[in-house]
C-alpha cells in the first residue's frame, strides 16, 4: 500500500507493520500455551488437582507463618529507639532492632527538628 509519500516512508512502514506482526505472533503463542495450561488441568485426574491443591495450601501456610513471625518482629510498627544520654545504649537498641530482620527502616531525626 503506497501512501504517496516515497519509497523511504514506504520501507518504514513496512518494517513497523512487520515488527507488529511479529509481536502479535508471539502474544498469540503466549496465550495458547496458557489455554493448553488450562486444558491439561481440566483433563487431570482428581489425584493431580488434589496434589495442586496441596501445593497450594503449603504455600498459603508458609505465607502466613512467615506473615505471622514478621509481625512478632515487630514489622508494619514504627518504634522509637531509646533516646538515651549515651550513643552506646541507642547502637545497642538499634542492631537488637536489625537482627531481628532482613529489611529495616530508618527515620532519623533530632529532637530540635520540626
Amino acid at each position: 500500500m503506497d501512501l504517496g509519500f516515497g519509497s523511504s516512508n514506504q520501507a518504514l512502514g513496512n518494517s513497523a507493520a512487520t515488527s507488529i506482526l511479529r509481536a502479535t505472533a508471539a502474544q498469540e503463542e503466549a496465550i495458547s500455551s496458557e489455554i493448553s495450561k488450562y486444558d491439561a488441568l481440566l483433563d487431570s485426574t482428581d489425584s493431580e488437582l488434589e496434589k495442586l491443591r496441596e501445593r497450594r495450601l503449603a504455600q498459603m501456610k508458609k505465607a502466613q507463618t512467615q506473615k505471622r513471625t514478621w509481625l512478632e518482629n515487630g514489622h508494619g510498627s514504627y518504634d522509637e529507639l531509646n533516646s538515651g544520654q549515651h550513643g552506646g545504649d541507642v547502637a545497642k537498641a538499634f542492631f537488637d532492632a536489625a537482627k531481628k530482620s532482613n529489611r529495616l527502616v530508618i527515620h532519623f531525626y533530632r529532637p530540635t527538628t520540626r
